[in-house]
């Protein structure tokens, strides 16, 4: 099995810098779905995919109850870390994947998954998660454009040019919107999902020089470690180019959410 067939290796070495540089989703994405949805303090919210909880606490500033599934435990152990120092006392960190989802999780009015629906086997997924959900309740996917190779800004070009010369097989460049064969709106509909609705929020982000450099290496196919003994001479180069662009650089992002319920 190659590190990115396994969920809990396909991150390794990333965790810091994801916790670090991967950027949120917005308040008013998740306002959102908290409103469709009636998250309040007796609801439970399931954040499959969890990461380092860039989705996960946002929502515990709004649901009673929020687990925060990760396969990677090292991930996990960041989410941890940033919810003691945001004070945040309401979330439950478990080790696992989309396929060790189980009838003890329930019953979730809320079920979330950001980034990272595409690694999952979606109608699994999405099947068992239906039947842990309270009649009230749905779920809701959020993305956005992976930056490195779709980000619009100058500093995305330069710095995919960058990596480009240090790792081979990168996709190439591309500004427009990720297609899916099956779009995740079709998928909930034909897994008996009902009122499915597609939003899209414009999030503003700015980005300094060490946020991108780290963003680069929160990617699972740019980890420091993939760049060996190279990781610091790219490091440096890319860092002179993005100051000759006079950081810090402003971006407006859509945030896209898709959401159903049961």
């Amino acid at each position: 099995m190659s590190p990115d067939d396994d969920p809990a290796t396909r991150f390794s070495g990333t965790e810091r810098y994801y916790a670090e540089h991967r950027p949120g989703y917005g308040e008013a994405a998740v306002e959102y779905v908290v409103d469709r949805f009636g998250v309040d303090g007796d609801a439970t919210v399931l954040d499959l995919g969890c990461g380092a909880g860039q989705l996960t606490l946002p929502l515990a500033a709004h649901a009673g109850r929020v687990l925060g599934i990760d396969p990677n435990p090292e991930m996990l152990a960041a989410g941890r870390e940033r919810a003691a120092a945001a004070g945040v006392e309401t979330v439950e960190w478990v080790e696992g994947s989309d396929a060790d989802i189980d009838a003890g999780l329930g019953p979730l009015r809320l079920r979330t998954i950001g980034r990272a629906f595409h690694w999952m086997d979606r109608d699994r997924t999405l099947d068992t998660l239906r039947r842990l959900t309270d009649p009230d309740g749905g779920v809701a996917l959020f993305g956005d454009r992976e930056a490195l190779h779709r980000g619009r800004g100058e500093w995305w070009v330069v710095a995919h040019e960058t990596v480009s010369e240090y790792l081979q097989d990168l996709p190439e460049r591309e500004t427009g919107e990720v297609e899916y064969e099956e779009p995740h709106a079709a998928v909930l509909e034909r897994n008996g999902y009902r009122d499915v609705t597609e939003r899209e929020f414009e999030v503003e982000r700015e980005w300094t020089v060490d946020g991108v450099i780290g963003y680069v290496f929160s990617l699972s196919f740019a980890s420091r470690a993939t760049f060996g003994d190279d990781a610091e001479a790219f490091e440096a180069g890319l860092r002179d180019r993005l100051l000759a662009l006079d950081p810090p650089f402003a971006e407006e992002v859509s945030v896209g959410v898709v959401s159903g319920r049961v």
